[in-house]
């Protein structure tokens, strides 16, 4: 019990790092102020009530293509037939965290699919990815490309926080990524060569997402920490 309350401290602690330091480069305009009572931007793609397919994936059951209906159009994400992300803790119940959570994990799936796939420009990669975090992931997916590498396997993904900032239209995501059940393999012939690591210790990813004019909350910076203590 003591355990996970000291876990709990330390992600609010880096939630709020995070959220401070995205203050500091992103302030408040004045056109922002007297629109306290409106609705913030966003929340209407959110899913109206849990669906069946949202209270699985609560419960880290998960199916390729089961992604919550909105009224935005979608690029779909292929992750083929061996690999799969399983996310815990999809809803929580705000409307607004739950649309910047869907989102995350477009990102976090942008990201497989490019390397999955050995391409840099699939429509997912700029759809839920932007600034930093764009250049970032292409020069991961460019870089593996290179080593003729490729994953299979399963992550998951737990400890999914979201603190939204005073704007409205960014905030910040926490998770915790446990790739233990993930090998390596050569893109071409698919012989694993790197055997999955079942001691591999979860790591963290503190992001920053922004609202965009379609409603889609991208990510737009991300920084990763290996062997997280926040992630045990």
């Amino acid at each position: 019990m003591s355990g996970g309350t000291s876990r709990n401290g330390r992600l609010r602690t880096v939630v709020a790092g995070v959220a401070g330091a995205a203050l500091l480069m992103t302030g408040c305009s004045s056109s922002d102020a007297g629109e306290e009572n409106d609705p913030i931007a966003g929340t209407e793609t959110a899913p109206a009530e849990p669906t069946e397919e949202a209270d699985d994936e609560a419960n880290g059951g998960d199916e390729a293509g089961s992604e919550p209906e909105d009224s935005i159009e979608r690029p779909e994400i292929d992750l083929g037939d061996d690999f799969e992300n399983v996310y815990e803790g999809e809803e929580t119940g705000d409307p607004v965290k739950d649309a910047i959570l869907r989102d995350s994990r477009g990102f976090v799936d942008a990201v497989d699919e490019g390397i999955i796939h050995h391409e840099t420009d699939r429509p997912a990669v700029r759809f839920y990815i932007k600034g930093d975090a764009l250049d970032q992931t292409v020069q991961l997916i460019s870089t593996i490309i290179d080593r003729g590498n490729s994953s299979i396997g399963t992550t998951r993904y737990f400890n999914r926080e979201v603190t939204v900032f005073e704007d409205g239209s960014s905030a910040a995501v926490l998770f915790c990524r446990d790739f233990s059940g993930v090998a390596t393999i050569d893109f071409e012939t698919r012989e694993v060569t790197k055997q999955a690591d079942a001691d591999a210790k979860p790591a963290l990813y503190a992001s920053r997402v922004e609202l965009n004019e379609l409603g889609v909350w991208q990510t737009s910076e991300y920084s990763v920490t290996s062997e997280a203590p926040e992630c045990r």
